[in-house]
């Protein structure tokens, strides 16, 4: 009961925050199998948060442990199902600890759960499948040796953003045709299996999921995409256009103007003007890195922004009465939402 109220909640306050989520290629994941969900990685603890708020699976997922910092966010994030996996960065002697990990996922499999893991074991926001860990392989090679009968499913999940740093963006998971691992597997051969399951990921995650081949100039290329209005969420029309600028079949790519602030921008700054002053002045300046931004946002609006409306009513219930504050946080609350939903991001 406590994880599905948990999972509204996010579920809510994900529907608040970016301006569509959608998902496709749910109907093909298998039901009452083991399942290895195998995503890119761009967007830090928002992309498992995503996929756990939304969609159908009860997953649990493996997780950076540098983010399992003191006792109450482990005993939270265990709650969540959230495991923690050791790299060498966090110390060699911690490696050791990953092996008692590695055996409750496979005794997980075992029991038919789905499991989520990045396996380029890493996050970068660039649009770009980085090459794959053997880590997922140690986890899928020790459940099949240990139950011969056993058929784990590797499905591809290509995690698409409009810009995955930014407010009021949109978001687009596509879920690949599972992949059977015992087809793929010999136990006589764990390298050649290795080799051999990771390309297939690999070609597969390339699929679902806007690539740009390190061959390119990154940000050349990432131009010609955006002059060319490529929709970020349809990584099949991306992958194209850049199948086009391969075969020499460019586009000169558009040069923006800066956007002037308009009415409904101003207003939206001005009403939530504490909120932001507090993001942009305090927190936003200390994250490291790009792709913990939206990690961050969301988290701050979505414990502090109940906050901020319960203290405007109460200050407005004690200088006026409750009915007219009641009716102003929600008119508050409605123009946000709208502004999110009904605004090109």
């Amino acid at each position: 009961m406590m994880y599905l109220l948990t999972q509204k909640i996010v579920s809510f306050g994900l529907f608040c925050y970016f301006r569509e989520v959608k998902l496709h290629g749910i109907e093909t994941v298998p039901r009452n199998k083991p399942v290895l969900f195998l995503a890119n990685h761009q967007n830090a603890l928002l992309d498992p948060l995503v996929i756990a708020a939304v969609t159908p699976f009860r997953s649990y997922f493996l997780t950076r442990a540098d983010v399992f910092t003191n006792p109450v966010v482990n005993q939270v994030f265990s709650f969540l199902r959230m495991l923690p996996i050791y790299r060498m960065r966090d110390g060699r002697d911690t490696l050791g600890k990953n092996e008692a990990i590695f055996r409750q996922c496979t005794q997980l499999l075992n029991k038919s759960e789905a499991i989520l893991l990045f396996p380029e074991a890493n996050h970068n926001i660039m649009r770009r499948v980085r090459p794959l860990s053997k880590g997922f392989t140690r986890i899928l090679f020790a459940t099949l040796d240990q139950y011969p009968a056993l058929d784990v499913q590797l499905v591809p999940v290509g995690i698409n953003y409009k810009k995955a740093d930014a407010f009021r963006d949109s978001v687009a998971f596509y879920f690949g045709e599972p992949i059977s691992s015992r087809a793929l597997y010999d136990h006589k051969d764990h390298l050649g299996s290795v080799a051999t399951i990771k390309e297939r990921v690999y070609e597969a995650l390339k699929e679902q999921t806007t690539h740009i081949d390190e061959q390119y100039d990154y940000l050349e290329l990432l131009h010609y995409l955006d002059g060319t209005g490529a929709d970020y969420l349809n990584p099949q029309e991306t992958n194209l256009a850049i199948n086009n600028y391969q075969l020499g079949q460019k586009h000169p790519g558009k040069t923006h103007p800066p956007r002037k602030i308009k009415v409904a921008t101003f207003i939206f700054e001005v009403i939530n003007m504490p909120m932001l002053l507090i993001w942009r002045k305090l927190i936003k300046p200390r994250i490291d890195e790009i792709e913990f931004v939206s990690t961050y946002r969301f988290s701050f609006a979505l414990l502090f922004q109940p906050v901020f409306y319960l203290l405007v009513w109460f200050l407005l219930a004690t200088f006026i009465d409750p009915i007219t504050a009641t009716a102003i946080v929600l008119v508050h609350f409605l123009y946000n939402l709208a502004y999110v939903k009904l605004r090109r991001p």
